[in-house]
């Protein structure tokens, strides 16, 4: 149907403007609210933002690209500054586009990321443009411009954005332990096996997992990268999402220990 080409959702001023008549809109559509319907097959979140008299945006639409999002699973609604819309179990966010949208119904990636570094905490939004240019839904040029338009406080830790991230998870802990003192290195080089996510003080790696193994080809793959890892005498340490976001303190914790160790076993080699 030519409404799946204006983004499956269309108000009754583009329908009629497009030849529909009211029987072929009930007979054909779903009504969202008043004066905009969708078509039948659409669901999920940008279905709420319709419902809401707005556009998805922020994470919501980040998640959809598979980008790092934060914790936060509201549908994100884009709505003119003077929308009386109600929050309900949305987050509402009263603004015009700085940027081009996809769709009037759905921010473009560069709309939604915007939003999104100014919504989430510093290193979720970090995460979040790492993630971006790793799932190739802007440019690293795009993310730094965005970077510079950043409120202050977001701008002063734009000189610790890599580009070779693999996770949001990854990011996170990497500036956790830069804040820590730590000087770390991403996707650290591991002759014939390929990487670590995180080397830290070029004597530990830190492997951070998802929550499940995916496969024994990938398991076995890991546990060959633990065992060079090892024979170069650089100790791996294998952590989940929980340990970064529910107990850190203790995570970091046995990581100063084993850097500690490495340190003096370096030592008494030399």
């Amino acid at each position: 149907m030519e409404i799946c080409t204006i983004g499956h959702l269309a108000t009754t001023r583009q329908l009629a403007e497009r030849g529909w008549t009211r029987g072929q809109r009930d007979a054909l559509l779903v009504r969202v609210r008043r004066g905009v319907y969708r078509c039948a097959h659409l669901s999920g979140p940008i279905v709420s933002a319709a419902r809401t008299g707005g556009a998805l945006t922020c994470v919501s639409v980040l998640r959809e690209w598979g980008v790092w999002a934060g914790h936060d699973r509201r549908v994100h609604v884009l709505v003119p500054p003077s929308s009386s819309g109600r929050r309900g179990r949305v987050r509402l966010h009263w603004e015009q586009p700085r940027f081009d949208m996809a769709t009037p119904w759905r921010a473009s990636g560069k709309q939604a990321l915007w939003q999104a570094i100014r919504c989430l905490d510093d290193e979720n939004a970090i995460a979040a443009m790492e993630s971006a240019i790793h799932e190739r839904l802007l440019s690293s040029v795009e993310v730094r411009e965005l970077g510079s338009l950043a409120p202050r406080r977001l701008r002063a830790l734009m000189p610790q954005l890599v580009e070779n991230s693999g996770s949001g998870n990854e990011t996170i802990a990497r500036l956790r332990l830069v804040r820590a003192g730590y000087r770390v290195v991403t996707q650290g080089e591991l002759p014939g096996v390929g990487h670590q996510d995180i080397v830290v003080e070029d004597c530990v790696g830190l492997e951070v997992d998802s929550k499940a193994w995916h496969g024994e080809g990938v398991r076995a793959l890991d546990l060959e990268r633990d065992l060079v890892s090892e024979g170069l005498g650089r100790p791996v340490l294998r952590i989940l999402p929980h340990h970064i976001h529910d107990s850190w303190p203790s995570t970091l914790a046995v990581i100063d220990r084993m850097v500690r160790d490495a340190k003096a076993g370096d030592r008494n080699r030399g």
